[in-house]
């Protein structure tokens, strides 16, 4: 696993228009169904509008537990976690769409209609050709200043690689300015920064090097979310 997976499944799931949605039914049994996301920025959370007196909001109501697919050619991308049923008009307002009048003929504040939010909590996917299976939790561990995610990273047992973090901005390669500079600022990563992206982060994120991100921003992304 590495952070160019991260953000390769992040513009696979922006592009779909339709998921795999899976329940838990009251029979104990799983009940999968397609659906339209009204938002998905990244795989951590997905949203979807439904009928609050529907068979999946109902479902979802008694046992939360909750598995999305996302396909894409031939790259696929498994999320495992728990659904929530928001009803409040905040939710509700901030996700409307127009034409959800067809369904909800009193507008964004019709009672049938609810806003489901989805967490994620682990993933398997095939992106690229390349297999990966992790939790949320291991993938928003901060383990580098810039974005890295040292804990997968080929270099780290060859080399006797401690990381920035670890060694002080002084890892395998020699003195890192992007975690120098971090540091420097008294950030944990830079994600904390408000200047993200800098100068210095955008060239080893978005240049044209080999060690640059493929897709390019895949570790300010990261940082971002840890943030």
């Amino acid at each position: 696993m590495n952070v160019n997976l991260f953000e390769r499944a992040n513009q696979i799931i922006r592009g779909c228009d339709t998921a795999y949605f899976g329940v838990i039914d009251e029979n104990g049994c799983p009940h999968v169904s397609t659906v339209s996301p009204i938002h998905a920025a990244t795989i951590l959370e997905t949203y979807f509008s439904t009928n609050l007196d529907g068979n999946k909001a109902r479902r979802l109501l008694q046992d939360k537990r909750t598995s999305i697919c996302f396909r894409a050619g031939n790259d696929n991308i498994t999320l495992v976690g728990e659904a929530e049923i928001c009803t409040d008009q905040a939710t509700k307002d901030k996700f409307w769409i127009d034409w959800f009048i067809h369904h909800f003929p009193l507008g964004d504040t019709d009672p049938n209609y609810c806003v489901i939010k989805f967490t994620t909590k682990r993933v398997s996917l095939w992106v690229d050709r390349q297999s990966a299976e992790f939790t949320i939790d291991q993938l928003l561990r901060v383990q580098s200043r810039c974005g890295l995610l040292c804990d997968f990273c080929t270099f780290k047992e060859p080399y006797n690689c401690g990381g920035c973090i670890e060694t002080n901005g002084h890892p395998f390669h020699g003195e890192c300015p992007v975690a120098g500079c971090c540091q420097e600022r008294g950030h944990a990563h830079c994600g904390e920064c408000a200047d993200i992206p800098c100068e210095k982060l955008n060239e080893y994120s978005c240049g044209d090097s080999e060690h640059c991100d493929n897709p390019k921003g895949a570790r300010i992304a990261l940082c971002r979310a840890w943030a």
